[in-house]
């Protein structure tokens, strides 16, 4: 009997390989690598993308193999390659606003804001636009197509001085007389000089000037005459491309110009990451067991790392974190495909700071690129884009999204800022037989006093802390960026002890000889005279434990163990003296929690209904004390109840956790690592919360061999109708 049962063993794992086989080759026949080929020419200014077949040019080239110039009035030479630019810093050529104005994606006509005013956001993606008495000029003698920006001499006999205000109807006015300018000053207290008095032309990147100075090069002499270099450009002549303005430095395949990678032939996209594209014979098909991202690269004429008003793109670092998080997931191939039919989720890079800045919002340019994945990206429209990713760093995140169409509201938004009231005032309804309107929701508070120790609110205060800017069941709250100086070694090592072990990981532990923390509480920070700014928090702070307050310094109740100033010169110093650090709001998102932590210093959030950095991916109750507004008043007796044992557990949880919130991995930062969790995690509420009572999707069964680009989605629709959020209507409770 024992050869028998060996004979049916061994066939049973034969037939089980065999089966285990054929599983493997069948799924390796889904997709189909398949790279299309692109102009012979392409690569000479351009990328050939695989995918699509098409180049990909740099901003303000075009054309099969990018030798066609976009906006050509917009440029200071016809020499190949040169960018065109489009600020208001020095006088440009007229038909440059023109011909910017012309391009459907300048002022995109579909751009319509649904809510009430929008302040700080503007309708034209380029400066030059938004300008009502814009000075500029033209050649009398030449074509349309023979113009540029090459800053000639003021008193060329040629030239033509005009006013103009391109948006929204293009007008303008020819200057005579005394109006002709006889020199330009720039905003720097400069001087304007023709391009050709600069070394090089200033390699057609930057402009000539006498005097001035700003942020992006020291003062100048008085009589000394240099090169201003645009954007992602320097030297004395702007000769040097600056690659630390591309992502991944361009892989070492490629060279940065004007922010994007002009890559060696064979690679393309982001970084110059991409050499791999696919077909698929079932359409698309996720595995349903490992969730991966696809990234977008859309074309720079949708969107690019725009310039600011000729200027660098200075950013503030603390809103960092989409670029940090982009050029982790480039390299990230263990979460990363450059398989779309396989991919879970859709990655689209916005760059969205460089069009809202901090106190925008980016409505406009989310529509404006929901609206292009509409109409070319058929992996948008299986879902009706709820498995895409794209970043809103800015101070309020998506707030004004609340008024949005749903299309706009479905994508994931991974912010800073997790606002999500209970009950939201204004709601944008999509439901049957409505108008589509902005309905109100709920009454609202009272305006006057409303918290204990808290100066009075007023109705614009309210209004806003109950805008709707968070969705829990789908978007994601991460980390801000840290500036270096609060992670680099020199600081960070005072509070943590780094340790590399034998695989390369770091073991991270609190020293033992760190700063005594003999600050009970600590905060330094603006207030202002506004409600709306920290939902009063930060008010009723300095009101508590300024002069005259409960805890006036020199009053009876003083606690000098509190330190509640201004900004502090010092503050990483002071955080790393206290037990316990303050985490409110400011005009929207705070970065306090992420400084407090890399302090190792036990967050105590004061933050009404708004869901903090990575709050479902890591135990907040195991490092952090949350105080509701109500009970501020009660502050320094809350934080008298803690014991030693209970800090001891706190400061414990801080130092398992605090890696989570800086991005720095040369510092050991994990924000990436945990911002992806929290990401695949919407893979499960993809088909659950996020998905109830809205629709049921089929896939429709193809044939063999048929045209991929035909293989969809259908998404029906059930008998109540399409909704904007998820359960038409139904909120998620936020965290109170």
């Amino acid at each position: 009997m024992a050869p028998c049962n060996l004979h049916f063993y061994t066939v049973t794992a034969l037939l089980a390989i065999l089966a285990t086989s054929v599983a493997l080759a069948q799924a390796t026949e889904l997709f189909k690598e398949e790279t299309k080929t692109c102009h012979p020419d392409c690569t000479k200014l351009g990328n050939c993308n695989g995918e699509t077949g098409q180049c990909e040019c740099p901003f303000g080239l075009t054309g099969p193999n990018c030798s066609d110039r976009l906006f050509p009035a917009c440029h200071s030479s016809t020499e190949p390659g040169s960018l065109p630019h489009y600020g208001i810093w020095y006088p440009k050529n007229c038909y440059c606003a023109k011909q910017l104005r012309q391009h459907p994606y300048s002022c995109p006509d579909y751009l319509k804001f649904e809510g009430g005013s929008a302040p700080y956001l503007s309708p034209c993606f380029y400066d030059i636009l938004m300008e009502n008495n814009l000075l500029c000029y033209r050649y009398k003698s030449l074509p349309e197509s023979a113009q540029l920006s090459d800053s000639p001499p003021m008193d060329h006999p040629d030239l033509e001085w005009v006013r103009m205000a391109p948006y929204p109807n293009l007008k303008e006015r020819v200057l005579a007389g005394e109006e002709v300018p006889k020199e330009y000053k720039t905003p720097d207290q400069g001087t304007w000089l023709p391009l050709s008095k600069c070394p090089n032309n200033c390699s057609h990147r930057g402009w000539c000037q006498v005097r001035g100075g700003n942020h992006a090069a020291h003062h100048h002499a008085d009589d000394q005459i240099w090169c201003a270099c645009h954007s992602y450009f320097s030297g004395a002549s702007c000769e040097k491309t600056n690659e630390e303005h591309c992502f991944r430095n361009c892989s070492g395949v490629g060279t940065c110009l004007g922010g994007w990678c002009h890559c060696q032939p064979g690679y393309w996209g982001h970084g110059c990451t991409r050499r791999k594209a696919y077909t698929s014979t079932v359409g698309w098909r996720p595995n349903p067991a490992e969730a991966k991202i696809y990234v977008y690269d859309l074309p720079t004429e949708i969107i690019h790392r725009r310039e600011f008003n000729d200027q660098w793109a200075i950013i503030d670092t603390m809103y960092n974190s989409e670029l940090e998080f982009t050029e982790q997931l480039l390299a990230d191939w263990s979460v990363r495909t450059e398989n779309p039919w396989e991919a879970t989720f859709f990655f689209v890079p916005l760059f969205t700071y460089w069009y809202t800045g901090n106190v925008g919002h980016p409505y406009y340019i989310i529509q404006h690129v929901t609206h292009h994945l509409q109409r070319i990206a058929p992996f948008f429209n299986l879902t009706a884009g709820r498995n895409h990713i794209m970043w809103a760093t800015n101070d309020r995140g998506a707030c004004k999204l609340q008024h949005a169409s749903p299309e706009m509201q479905h994508s994931i938004k991974v912010v800073h800022f997790g606002q999500s009231p209970r009950r939201p005032y204004l709601f944008r309804t999509h439901l049957p037989g409505s108008t589509n309107s902005v309905a109100e929701m709920t009454a609202l508070p009272q305006p006057g006093h409303r918290f204990k120790e808290f100066p009075e609110f007023g109705i614009n205060d309210i209004i806003e802390e109950r805008e709707y800017c968070f969705r829990p069941e789908k978007d994601v709250a991460a980390p801000n960026y840290l500036h270096l100086a609060w992670v680099n070694p020199d600081r960070y090592s005072k509070v943590w002890s780094t340790t590399f072990l034998p695989d390369g990981s770091r073991l991270v532990t609190r020293r033992p000889d760190a700063p005594e923390r003999n600050t009970t509480l600590f905060f330094g920070g603006y207030s202002k005279k506004d409600m709306w700014y920290s939902q009063g928090v930060r008010q009723a702070l300095h009101k508590m434990f300024g002069s005259g307050g409960k805890y006036d310094p020199a009053g009876p109740n003083a606690r000098p163990d509190f330190l509640v100033t201004q900004p502090h010169p010092d503050a990483p110093t002071e955080m790393q003296r206290a037990k316990f650090c303050l985490a409110p709001m400011g005009a929207g998102w705070g970065i306090r929690l992420t400084e407090a932590m890399v302090c190792g210093c036990v967050p105590v959030i004061i933050q009404d209904h708004v869901y903090q950095a990575l709050w479902d991916v890591v135990p907040f109750e195991d490092f952090s004390i949350r105080i509701s507004r109500h009970d501020l008043h009660l502050l320094v007796e809350l934080l008298d109840m803690v014991t030693p044992q209970q800090l001891e557990r706190l400061q414990a949880g801080v130092e398992r956790y605090h890696r989570a919130f800086y991005w720095d991995t040369q510092f050991g930062g994990l924000a990436y690592n945990y911002t992806i969790t929290a990401i695949r995690r919407r893979a499960v509420h993809l088909w659950s919360v996020n998905y109830r009572r809205h629709r049921r999707h089929l896939l429709s069964e193809q044939q063999h061999g048929q045209q991929q680009q035909q293989q969809q989605l259908q998404l029906l629709q059930h008998e109540e109708g399409v909704g904007g959020h998820a359960g038409d209507g139904e909120h998620v409770l936020a965290l109170a």
